[in-house]
């Protein structure tokens, strides 16, 4: 490979579906209905699920999650803990930033350590939320450990 460019493994078509309906199973399990958007490691959407009775806006929202996941390759949930130890000018000018979701229900997708993509959720409650993403995540890891 040529030492100036990189090469950035991508999660197929297949394994979005995959952990899309990891976390669709959860949530029907839950009694919820959501939007699950997943992208790639560059945050382009490779799949989008809309449950039926879920918000219209948890469409846009799930994305936002995914892609904040994939572009910071760090848990949305996470972000309270690390705004906390930013400056304040950070803490109130990042949120306002367009297309970003600081709140649970995305999760990034790893595999031997490189993002491949990401997943959000959005359409129930952040904790709802964030656990469906993780179901998500986890079946992710699963079938890339048994491949």
């Amino acid at each position: 490979m040529n030492g100036l460019l990189r090469q950035q493994p991508q999660i197929t078509l297949v394994l979005a579906t995959l952990a899309s309906q990891a976390a669709q199973q959860l949530a029907q399990s839950l009694n919820v209905s959501v939007s699950i958007s997943v992208v790639d490691a560059a945050g382009q959407l490779i799949h989008l699920s809309h449950m039926d009775n879920a918000p219209n806006q948890s469409r846009d929202i799930a994305l936002s999650k995914a892609r904040t996941a994939a572009g910071f390759k760090v848990s949305t949930g996470a972000w309270d803990e690390r705004l906390s130890k930013c400056s304040p000018g950070v803490q109130q000018g990042l949120p306002l930033q367009a297309n970003l979701a600081l709140f649970g229900g995305g999760e990034p997708f790893f595999w031997e350590g490189t993002l491949i993509g990401a997943i959000g959720i959005s359409g129930a409650s952040e904790k709802v939320d964030s656990d469906c993403a993780a179901a998500a995540r986890d079946r992710v890891a699963e079938l890339l450990a048994a491949s």
